[in-house]
């Protein structure tokens, strides 16, 4: 969690004659590069710059949270060593690539010169000083929060508190909308949730964090004897499908040619042929850096479009 910010300051050159005698910015420039504040961390009270202009995230969801409040980061980890995410990359062209962030490259973050940074206490706790030494180094404590009270808490470090939640009421509007016009058009149909990882087919969990089920509210296929202990995901066989048999099927494919195969594989036996979403064509795969890594306002909003279309009359 962050605190309020709690007090600003401008820092003061006590430089030597020879730094004096240098040309000397105009006042508004020397303002906006020597204000600071002081904001309450899970580290303590850092001081970070009042306008920071050079903002490198650690966690990739940093850029989501960046760009929709229109702020282009400056340095940002990729996700899994696969780049930035696809459905953010044509926003982040000058963006510099630090790593990923189980990996991050801090030579890499040196050289790129942020003036802040935003970390992650689950990955970065670890390397905290090492950051803290390149630029102030705000550690976030929000992993198991709702995903909007994670964007509201990066836009309260920019005083962009208003904007966020402009975007959180036009994201629930949409929502709303989605989920009356797909009540509408499939009322009684079923939905699997799958995954292809690791060559295996996963069957997701049915849950209120995952916008197909909880947001949208569709309804879930579901298999008796499937047994998900702890996780939110379990390994099926291609035997259990006749049994699930939903009306639709949503399926993230995570990147490798492994995992593509195993789904190539799966989808040329007589069991998916004669499965009821592909007799009526309606098979969805999904990118995994959208559906499992969006998990910020534009990449939320994004899998809201993507899922809207998959009932309309074109799709």
């Amino acid at each position: 969690m962050l605190g309020l910010i709690v007090g600003c300051s401008n820092s003061r050159n006590n430089g030597n004659a020879a730094e004096a005698a240098a040309p000397s910015p105009s006042p508004a420039n020397t303002a906006e590069h020597s204000e600071t504040r002081i904001i309450s961390t899970i580290k303590g009270d850092i001081e970070i710059p009042a306008h920071p202009k050079k903002v490198a995230g650690m966690l990739y969801v940093f850029a989501d949270h960046l760009l929709a409040l229109g702020i282009e980061p400056h340095a940002m980890v990729t996700y899994n060593d696969l780049g930035f995410p696809e459905y953010l990359a044509d926003r982040m062209k000058d963006t510099i690539a630090i790593g990923s962030g189980e990996a991050p490259n801090l030579e890499a973050l040196l050289e790129a010169e942020p003036d802040l940074i935003l970390a992650s206490k689950t990955l970065n706790e670890a390397n905290y000083e090492q950051l803290s030494k390149i630029a102030p180094t705000i550690l976030f404590d929000n992993e198991n929060d709702e995903d909007w009270t994670r964007f509201r808490q990066t836009a309260e470090i920019f005083g962009k508190e208003a904007e966020a939640d402009q975007i959180h009421t036009d994201y629930e509007a949409k929502v709303a909308k989605v989920k009356d016009e797909l009540a509408a058009v499939a009322p009684n149909e079923t939905v699997a949730y799958l995954r292809v990882q690791d060559k295996q087919l996963q069957l997701i969990q049915p849950g209120d964090n995952f916008t197909l089920f909880g947001p949208l509210g569709l309804t879930p296929a579901s298999v008796e004897g499937i047994d998900f202990k702890d996780s939110w995901n379990v390994a099926i066989s291609e035997e259990v499908l006749p049994e699930l048999n939903p009306d639709r099927m949503f399926i993230i494919l995570r990147p490798g040619e492994s995992n593509k195969a195993a789904l190539d594989n799966i989808m040329s036996t007589s069991i998916w042929a004669n499965l009821t979403a592909v007799k009526n064509k309606h098979v969805y795969i999904g990118d995994a850096n959208l559906w499992f890594a969006g998990y910020g306002p534009i990449g939320l909003s994004n899998v809201i479009d993507e899922i809207s279309g998959a009932y309309s009359p074109e799709s």
